[in-house]
């Protein structure tokens, strides 16, 4: 890949994560305010559930889907084959979480008092299986869709400001965030065949779909395990503490995460380009990785001190006097940039594409037990302050974990040495 189509993607990728987390950034303090804190928290909660389904749909295709297609992207039948056995699990997987969450509304009091927000909120779930990003990614197309993205969350925006108007809106404004990726799905159906070349579509054999089943099986282990410490917590702390507490560290999260995710770009153009290094070249690919690590931690570094130091004052200027505990969580979640941006060069960019994913899920699966462990304790005695401390112990310990990990097999970006070989 060259060097200008590597920039186009994080450039496209860059702005769709503005799209995506920044523009939806600045309708959450009108929500706050709007809404009120326990119904801000009914809609955390509801939409941190809905993820839950998006993390199963998802099945891991996002990593190991854009994976195959990168290798494969000359050959534009064998991409059609991957798009539309995934395509196909997707969309069976979809229809299975959504008559799971009918079960749930009609016989769980907890989700049978108010099913309307939680249909709306598997909206997300919809759009996330219409819109193939990985297809896209792995092609290295990734301009045009990153357009249409930004496009339909500018319209999500207008809409919270126009329609939301009092804390009898929950709903409506579950409906309207969940719909910018369905909106954004509709709009790139036409362009799909473009990027398959003309490329037949055949209904897949079980053979297809058993291979993107096993290909995505670890990735999906590990997505699952660590939905289960970053927007499950969400979900977690609404069945231990009150919707006011979910609502505290709703708010914290969405504000680090946002920052967080201003990484996610580099992250996603990357992948596939380390994919075709470690191919091509394992050194050059660890090389890579190093001044990827060394760069982007620093950046990240400075964004979480600038985060911790800021959030008293952030807090207060954008949610108002209602939401000043939120500053204590905020503070605490600061340090999650710098922590996770290591782990993402360790595992996705280093463990992944040198194939050593039974290591990577199994990290991710003892850092699951490991929340649990800390996270249901935690929160349920100190609430949404507690919830940010179990966060940032789990996600240390991912970091510390990939990296012993990797040095033991010579993989370590940072500890490895010229000369000395790179075991695959």
């Amino acid at each position: 890949m060259s060097r200008r189509r590597l920039i186009e993607n994080i450039l496209s990728l860059s702005a769709l994560q503005a799209a995506s987390y920044v523009l939806p950034l600045l309708t959450l303090p009108y929500l706050a305010r709007v809404l009120g804190p326990g119904n801000l928290g009914q809609l955390a909660f509801a939409l941190a559930f809905a993820q839950i389904f998006v993390m199963l749909t998802d099945y891991g295709f996002n990593l190991s889907a854009t994976h195959e297609v990168a290798v494969h992207r000359a050959n534009p039948a064998k991409v059609a084959e991957i798009f539309v056995s995934v395509t196909v699990l997707r969309l069976g997987f979809m229809v299975l979480g959504f008559l799971l969450l009918l079960s749930l509304t009609q016989f769980v009091p907890r989700f049978a008092h108010n099913p309307q927000l939680y249909a709306a909120c598997y909206l997300l779930v919809v759009g996330n299986v219409l819109f193939p990003q990985w297809l896209f990614q792995g092609l290295e197309q990734l301009r045009l869709v990153s357009l249409i993205q930004i496009g339909a969350r500018v319209v999500v925006v207008a809409g919270i400001f126009r329609w939301v108007k009092s804390p009898d809106d929950v709903v409506i404004a579950a409906l309207l965030q969940s719909s910018g990726a369905a909106l954004a799905g509709l709009f790139t159906l036409p362009y799909i065949s473009r990027a398959l070349a003309g490329a037949p579509w055949v209904w897949p054999s079980r053979a297809s779909l058993a291979q993107r089943l096993r290909e995505g099986w670890h990735v999906f282990i590990s997505a699952a395990a660590i939905n289960v410490y970053t927007t499950s917590n969400t979900f977690l702390l609404g069945l231990l503490a009150p919707t006011l507490q979910v609502a505290y560290y709703h708010l914290a999260e969405k504000i680090v995460r946002a920052a967080q995710l201003l990484f996610g770009p580099v992250s996603q153009a990357v992948y596939p380009h380390v994919s075709f290094l470690v191919q091509q070249d394992p050194t050059r690919a660890l090389l890579f990785n190093r001044k990827l690590m060394l760069g982007l931690g620093a950046i990240g570094l400075a964004i979480s001190l600038a985060l911790y130091f800021l959030s008293p004052f952030a807090v207060q200027l954008l949610f108002g006097d209602a939401y000043a505990a939120v500053a204590s969580v905020l503070q605490i979640l600061a340090f999650l940039p710098f922590v996770v941006i290591l782990s993402n060069v360790l595992g996705i960019q280093t463990m992944l594409t040198f194939g050593m994913k039974r290591a990577y899920s199994q990290v991710y699966l003892t850092t699951a037990l490991l929340n649990l462990a800390l996270f249901i304790p935690l929160a349920w005695r100190f609430g949404a302050v507690g919830a940010a401390s179990a966060n940032l112990a789990v996600e240390s310990f991912v970091t510390i974990a990939m990296f012993v990990l990797l040095h033991r097999h010579g993989k370590n970006p940072l500890t490895f040495r010229l000369g000395l070989g790179v075991p695959l």
